[in-house]
């Protein structure tokens, strides 16, 4: 695929990721979410990024991001799905250390319906005094 050549970590997650984002198109129809296990070295989760991920868990993310987004465009279709990953505690399994994420598919259009039947003044895309601005992020008093 053209652009930067993907990282070899996020690429081994690629049957994983397709086989569980095909588990959520199924359970799209009855709008829920598939519940995955990504495990992770114990020495990682002492280094985290400023979400609280993991180097594992971000290589998963971007392994389910591309095939969402990029694996369409690549083969000129639409891209059709929006992907939410919400992730859960950290626990054991079988003597791994991991935590489960839900991945939950929802229609790419669905979002853009939504923001074009609220008001412009709602919309922060449309009116700048509701803007974010770099000084307004979450993790900035931690810098």
């Amino acid at each position: 695929m053209k652009g930067a050549p993907r990282d070899p970590l996020s690429a081994k997650y690629d049957v994983t990721a397709r086989r569980n984002l095909e588990a959520a198109v199924e359970a799209h129809s009855e709008r829920r979410g598939v519940q995955v296990w990504v495990a992770s070295p114990p020495a990682e989760f002492r280094d985290v990024d400023r979400g609280g991920r993991t180097r594992h868990e971000r290589a998963f993310t971007r392994c389910c991001y591309w095939q969402v987004r990029e694996v369409p465009l690549h083969h000129g279709q639409p891209v059709f799905w929006s992907l939410k990953l919400t992730w859960g505690p950290i626990s054991k399994r079988g003597g791994r250390w991991g935590r489960v994420v839900t991945m939950r598919l929802f229609r790419a259009y669905a979002g853009r319906r939504h923001s074009l039947s609220r008001p412009a003044e709602e919309s922060y895309s449309q009116n700048a005094a509701i803007r974010s601005g770099v000084d307004d992020r979450v993790d900035h008093a931690s810098l």
